[in-house]
């Protein structure tokens, strides 16, 4: 997801229409309402045949002759490693590298040079990559960022890429890629660079495994210490989160975004109706914003970066 993940589930044909409710509706208000206790997804009253089709085949993996049944499993106390195959069926990790491309040539040509020109001291800066799903994301960061380097070879750059589902960050870790996935967003120029055969995978190269950490995360639980974010990517992830999540999931951020730095997030997206604290810089096709400031000096430079 990244809630957590959340990639979260995706909008898609399969959400088109209603179909006939072939589960009880406890069954139904259960999942609905859990799921969202869990990672704050929303699910429609009409979704139940949504329920049907992405756990039918979690029950049958579990040996159980239907979603009602494996509803009924989940009721007993100790089933919380049952939820997280529930989590990772019901959210889907659409994504792909340098998704909607506009983006990370934002990223590129405006917001590592504007970071960059403010951190002489230290040569680091730290991007979180939240909802990471399969990691596309989190490794456009790094391919970008080696890039980059190569005309600054004294700086450093540090990506945390978090999601809630266990077996999506497995996959991120593992960093193996389809033929189809790669064609999605990366050119050939890079797909050399960048990963080597294995079979019928393309392999991520170890030195982008090691600038990326993968870890753990629910968006919309306490969070774990973390350190102070230059970037933040939360794209295409609380189009599926109601006000509430929303309000809470800006201040957060707040907390964590360095006074200079900037959040992403998808073209759907904006905190300027929640959080008032947030202006936009760069409109990308998705939108970069970051925190007001009070100093009028610091609203003249940031005339700069429009």
């Amino acid at each position: 997801m990244e809630v957590a993940h959340a990639s979260c589930i995706h909008p898609s044909g399969e959400w088109g229409g209603t179909a006939p409710m072939t589960i009880r509706p406890d069954t139904f208000a259960y999942i609905r309402d859990t799921l969202h206790q869990r990672t704050a997804i929303h699910l429609m009253d009409n979704k139940e045949y949504l329920v049907e089709t992405r756990l039918s085949v979690l029950a049958k993996k579990n040996g159980l002759r239907n979603v009602d049944a494996l509803v009924d499993q989940l009721r007993v106390p100790g089933s919380s490693v049952l939820w997280n195959e529930i989590v990772d069926a019901m959210t889907t990790n659409e994504t792909s590298f340098f998704r909607d491309v506009k983006p990370f040539e934002v990223l590129r040509d405006k917001v590592f040079p504007a970071l960059m020109e403010k951190a002489q001291g230290t040569r680091k800066l730290k991007v979180w990559s939240a909802a990471s799903a399969s990691g596309q994301e989190a490794y456009s960061i790094a391919m970008l960022w080696d890039e980059i380097r190569r005309n600054h070879p004294h700086w450093d750059l540090d990506i945390l890429a978090t999601d809630i589902s266990h077996k999506m960050l497995e996959r991120c870790k593992n960093g193996a890629y389809s033929d189809l996935e790669v064609i999605r967003g990366l050119s050939q120029r890079r797909l050399a660079d960048n990963f080597h055969r294995d079979g019928d995978r393309w392999l991520v190269d170890d030195r982008l495994k090691e600038r990326v950490d993968f870890k753990y995360m629910n968006l919309i639980h306490a969070w774990p210490s973390l350190p102070k974010m230059d970037v933040v990517f939360i794209r295409n992830v609380l189009v599926y989160f109601d006000h509430p999540t929303k309000c809470s999931l800006f201040a957060k951020v707040r907390k964590i975004l360095k006074p200079n730095g900037f959040l992403f997030l998808g073209g759907a997206e904006s905190p300027l109706m929640i959080d008032d604290k947030f202006e936009r810089v760069f409109d990308c096709g998705g939108s970069c914003y970051r925190l007001k400031s009070e100093a009028p000096h610091d609203r003249k430079n940031r005339s700069s970066y429009r």
